[in-house]
């Protein structure tokens, strides 16, 4: 009888001591999933401001080739 207690309280140790890895894992995950999506919208937010800052060099760069024009 004591062997069988023994025995049971290793296999429900066992099962709760994977129940709480797989937690672990799974919070790890959720973390991960979290910081790829806030780095995937800021590299968005960055996409954006190159194509704005293009955007407002090529029209200095227009401007700058008029008045060299003008001159």
């Amino acid at each position: 009888m004591p062997l069988l207690l023994v025995h049971l309280v290793m296999i429900f140790g066992s099962l709760g001591v994977l129940a709480l890895c797989a937690l672990r894992l799974w919070r790890q995950i959720k973390a991960t999933k979290s910081a790829a999506f806030e780095l995937k919208d800021r590299a968005a937010d960055l996409g954006n401001k190159v194509s704005e800052l293009t955007e407002r060099l090529e029209s200095v760069d227009v401007a700058a080739r008029l008045a060299a024009n003008a001159r």
